[in-house]
């Protein structure tokens, strides 16, 4: 990502974003609430535009990509997950109503379920009746079936209890070994972060800070990232 910038209505959401993520990284965007955080990893697979400077997937800037294939392999998983009047089994399967050769089987879903850690017989239920928890775990196994290179979360643990939370970011981490995925997550949950994070940065008022190794979470430089875990505290 490089001299990236975007504004809306006139104003500037995000300005001047350089960021270089490798492979096998899990990274984390860390900042307030309203600073461009969910606006930066949409601009990452296509679902918002940019305005200046460039975003490269592959060494290819993803303005030359074909956008279905880039969010196939660059998958979102939301905060507030979209998840259908339907069964788990046909919000796992939903693709198939617009991508007519996506294809998985029985074992293939018996196999992301157990990933996600969530158990076969939920896949007869009404998707609608899981937990908070379920439901991003079925968000996530969802995802995981395109077989994402790259993995982009938006407060995943946002709306779940810290034990809770916990137990996603293990699941999600510990795939990230097994699938040898990246993972691209933003948050403000400083303390939880840093528990799975390999390197970060710091987003505030749509600027990068600072950003380096994962200890920069808890002991940054800045002023302004000092100033954002003072007023978390």
């Amino acid at each position: 990502m490089t001299n990236v910038a975007k504004s809306i209505g006139g104003k500037q959401i995000l300005c001047n974003i350089n960021l270089e993520i490798f492979p096998g990284e899990f990274f984390c965007i860390a900042g307030p609430s309203g600073s461009g955080k969910t606006s930066l990893l949409r601009l990452l697979n296509g679902l918002e535009s940019f305005d200046i400077g460039d975003i490269y997937y592959k060494g290819q800037s993803i303005q030359n990509s074909d956008i279905q294939k880039l969010r196939e392999e660059v998958g979102m998983v939301f905060q507030n997950p979209a998840i259908f009047a339907e069964t788990v089994k046909e919000n796992l399967i939903i693709r198939k109503q617009w991508d007519k050769l996506f294809f998985v089987d029985e074992n293939d879903l018996f196999e992301i379920l157990e990933m996600v850690e969530l158990p076969q017989h939920l896949l007869a239920l009404d998707a609608r009746s899981l937990s908070g928890g379920e439901k991003q775990r079925l968000a996530l196994a969802r995802t995981l079936l395109n077989k994402p290179s790259v993995l982009l979360l938006d407060e995943p643990t946002a709306n779940l209890d810290p034990r809770l939370g916990d137990q996603i970011l293990n699941t999600i981490n510990q795939l990230r070994h097994q699938m040898n995925v990246t993972i691209i997550m933003v948050s403000h949950h400083i303390h939880q972060a840093s528990k799975y994070a390999t390197k970060a940065a710091f987003l505030i008022e749509g600027t990068i800070t600072e950003t380096g190794p994962i200890s920069i979470l808890t002991n940054p430089v800045t002023e302004a990232a000092n100033l954002f875990l003072k007023e978390e505290d």
